[in-house]
């Protein structure tokens, strides 16, 4: 994402397919989400904007429409090993 284009789910998971080292555990379908597998949900989760864990929660990624993302100045930051500042700790409370 540190491209800050516009990304979608499904754009990222395609690209997530074969860029991380899934494990089988991962790679097995879900129990709850028929013809998914485990993989996927951990995408939508970290692309959740209702959860504090996730990289809207931590202030990583902005919607830009619904199940579209782009990345924030701070999750720049983030990925470049950049400390946060005091004002984006606080903010993060």
């Amino acid at each position: 994402m540190r491209d800050r284009l516009v990304w979608t789910n499904a754009e990222m998971k395609k690209r997530l397919a074969t860029a991380l080292p899934w494990t089988d555990a991962e790679l097995a379908m879900s129990p709850t989400r028929e013809q998914e597998p485990i993989w996927h949900n951990r995408i939508n989760n970290a692309f959740s904007p209702s959860r504090r864990t996730s990289l809207y929660g931590k202030g990583h990624v902005e919607s830009a429409g619904h199940g579209r993302h782009r990345i924030t100045d701070q999750g720049l930051r983030f990925i470049r090993g950049e400390d946060p500042t005091l004002q984006e700790l606080m903010d993060s409370l």
